[in-house]
């Protein structure tokens, strides 16, 4: 076993250096465990490179892991339903007894009916499994600049202000503004009968979270998935600037950066035909704050879709939970059967099922996280890069996949 774990270890090393010097990403964290034990981990390259300044880095470097953040909105909400407080395929309409329609204005004296509409024709385990219907991604940061006086005070509003009603139990969220804007979004990309990655899904599966628990989902997400699993440097950055300036004094790697500013993103309002004044710079390197637009200009930082910075141990840790590792009764086993079962089109709950998972499933984050789990194998492999840090990003499947074989083949 010692004599292949090492052989592994030397393609993961030949594989990663290689990557690097062909310029997929700038550096990256790889751990691998099985039952719990720690098989293989090392740091490589760069967690920040600018002609100014440049920060090796490390096992402990935190990495902004995007969409991966919907694994852990999947699990606080696997554990509310473990916990009898929600119900995965009721209506969206009766969670927190009618709480949600009430703040995203789809009530019965709400304005918003296609919201509603929603509402009524969708469940939680839809949200989950991308089965909804919803279109996949709208810059509601972009749509809410544009709106004019006439449509109330949500333009005028920032967010992440507290909404009045006396119905919010967390009040943080935009909730008021997020249900006009997402009654548009339903009129110009009306329900689809079938499945679509949405990123949609989740900042309303973030919603469900909070109106739940009672708590505003940077301390929701702590108290029912990161404490109970023991996950020492995963959280929500809500107030980073100070984390920033000393990474820029000091050269620190607490944290990898990700793209010089969001300059996809930017394409993609303008394929819209939709204008935003508020985009960070593109000569600088976005660091300790999200790369997703919509979470860091809509919701500052916190949302069910995006917004959490993790450790390749984090995610490790994460993932036992789901390869049958470490329960002890934290949720149902059923449950957690469940959310790593394709339940068709390649989508668990939360998970997905395909080539990049060889013989598992897993999830992506668009910076370049990755989280792939082997229940039959008790497996767990976290695969952390910057790939936006580079001049021209790129996917980096191949080289995912080729690590996740090589640990299939191997253990």
């Amino acid at each position: 076993m010692h004599s292949t774990v090492s052989s592994m270890s030397n393609e993961i090393q030949r594989l990663t250096l290689d990557a690097i010097e062909h310029q997929w990403f700038a550096g990256a964290v790889i751990r691998l465990e099985q039952e719990g034990e720690v098989l293989y981990e090392d740091a490589f390259g760069s967690a920040i490179k600018t002609a100014q300044l440049q920060a090796p880095m490390s096992a402990t470097t935190q990495f902004d892991i995007a969409s991966l953040t919907k694994l852990f909105t999947t699990t606080a909400i696997l554990k509310l339903v473990s916990e009898g407080r929600l119900d995965l395929d009721a209506p969206l309409v009766t969670v927190a007894d009618g709480k949600l329609a009430v703040l995203l204005g789809a009530d019965e004296s709400g304005s918003n009916r296609r919201v509603a509409d929603v509402l009524e024709k969708v469940s939680t385990r839809a949200l989950l499994t991308h089965s909804s219907g919803i279109h996949y991604w709208y810059p509601f940061y972009a749509a809410r600049e544009s709106i004019k006086a006439s449509a109330g005070s949500i333009a005028e509003s920032p967010a992440g202000s507290p909404v009045e009603n006396p119905a919010a139990s967390p009040a943080r969220e935009p909730y008021s503004a997020f249900g006009s804007i997402f009654e548009t979004v339903l009129a110009r990309f009306p329900l689809q009968h079938t499945t679509i990655y949405s990123d949609i899904n989740f900042m309303l599966a973030g919603f469900i979270v909070e109106t739940v628990s009672g708590l505003p989902l940077h301390e929701a997400i702590p108290k029912l998935v990161c404490v109970p699993l023991g996950l020492e440097r995963c959280a929500y950055l809500k107030d980073a600037s100070s984390a920033r300036n000393a990474f820029e004094a000091g050269g620190d790697s607490t944290y990898a950066a990700t793209e010089f500013g969001n300059r996809i993103e930017m394409k993609m309002v303008a394929d819209l035909g939709l204008h935003f004044s508020g985009w960070r710079s593109i000569d600088q390197p976005i660091v300790s704050a999200p790369n997703d637009g919509n979470c860091h200009y809509f919701f500052h930082g916190v949302a069910g879709h995006a917004g959490i910075f993790a450790t390749a141990r984090d995610l490790c840790r994460l993932g036992n939970l789901y390869a049958r590792v470490d329960n002890a009764n934290y949720i149902a086993d059923d449950l957690l059967e469940e959310a790593v079962t394709d339940h068709g089109n390649g989508r668990g709950l939360g998970f997905q099922f395909g080539p990049r998972y060889p013989q598992g499933c897993g999830h992506t984050g668009f910076t370049g996280a990755y989280l792939f789990v082997s229940r039959n194998r008790h497996l767990s492999l976290s695969i952390l890069t910057n790939r936006l840090h580079v001049p021209e990003p790129r996917d980096i499947d191949p080289f995912r996949k080729a690590i996740a074989e090589l640990a299939i083949i191997t253990i």
